[in-house]
């Protein structure tokens, strides 16, 4: 099978019914190149304009001669306020001789793809595209494991100091995450009717390949499983967040309750003596007078109220007596 990195001043050869299949791969090409492309492969014109809007859910076209599969895989889109999975969308024209590959960002996942499709044991261009479609396929579990390690970490921070960025941290994985799960499931459903599949891809009629696709249609259902186990992880993430979050409150109302109750009493005894009534200004006078009303009785109040909330539990864990 001969292997094409095709740019947009790619021409491709003529075919014979002798020509060894081509695997043809395109990367970011321009509309007027992926036209005249698909013009001499005898692709459809709807399966051209798919590939030159892009954005499609995953599907699979049959026209007369060829078909359209619309495949995703996945990779980490690193951010600065903190990675999140990025599908990759790939689109294979495939003819009886011809597949032509069609993508527009680079990624770890299709370089992969094609270091598989490069193999010296591929010598179809079909069996070229299920490898292919089984390394996309493949690509969901890196990402799914990055960021079950991530969530690991954050359960911990919260643990430690529940704060806003780590709230809005888990709400966007968790929205991130809402599309790759439609699309596997999407994806999952072209997998199923596995057998009307290979026989409506042009030329893709070998009895192991009911096994290959058997196996993707697994891989993505166990992709799908993970995703939900990430999402189930997410929950329980936030529902922590917001406990720690209640737990951190409830601790700083507990502390101004605490303080706002020791100045109380105080308050209230300042403002008993701060009355100018004659009795008692006559009669409350010079230094005993101050120590014992001013500080003895505030310090009484303030024994008091400390030995209350201590045994309360409010000052710290008041040891168990032993009865």
């Amino acid at each position: 099978m001969k292997i094409v990195q095709a740019d947009n001043q790619f021409q491709p050869p003529a075919f014979n019914e002798n020509a060894a299949p081509v695997w043809i791969s395109l990367n970011r090409p321009t509309p007027e190149t992926l036209t005249a492309l698909g013009e001499q492969l005898g692709l459809d014109r709807l399966a051209i304009d798919d590939s030159i809007e892009f954005g499609q859910m995953p599907k699979l076209d049959d026209y007369p001669g060829s078909a359209l599969l619309v495949f995703y895989g996945a990779t980490i889109e690193p951010r600065d306020e903190g990675d999140l999975p990025r599908l990759v969308e790939v689109h294979f024209h495939v003819t009886e001789r011809v597949v032509l590959c069609v993508y527009r960002h680079d990624s770890v996942a299709i370089e992969r793809a094609e270091q598989r499709v490069g193999a010296d044991d591929v010598d179809t261009a079909q069996a070229a595209l299920l490898r292919f479609l089984d390394s996309l396929a493949a690509s969901f579990a890196p990402p799914l494991a990055h960021f079950e390690n991530e969530l690991d970490a954050i359960e911990d921070d919260v643990m430690r100091d529940p704060q806003p960025e780590t709230r809005q941290r888990l709400l966007e994985l968790k929205h991130s995450l809402v599309k790759v799960r439609q699309t596997i499931d999407r994806q999952r459903d072209v997998m199923a009717g596995h057998r009307e599949l290979l026989d409506r891809i042009p030329g893709n009629h070998e009895a192991s390949a009911h096994n290959v696709i058997r196996d993707l249609y697994d891989r993505l259902a166990l992709t799908s499983q993970q995703i939900e186990i990430v999402r189930e992880l997410i929950t329980n993430a936030l529902d922590l967040y917001v406990s720690a979050a209640s737990k951190k409150l409830n601790e700083t109302m507990k502390v101004l309750t605490v303080v706002a109750t020791f100045f109380l009493p105080l308050t209230f005894l300042v403002g008993f003596f701060g009355q100018n009534f004659g009795w008692m200004t006559d009669r409350i006078d010079g230094l005993a007078d101050f120590l014992i009303f001013g500080l003895g009785v505030s310090i009484v109040f303030i024994v008091v109220l400390y030995l209350i909330f201590w045994r309360a539990g409010f000052l710290g864990h008041r040891k168990r007596e032993r009865g």
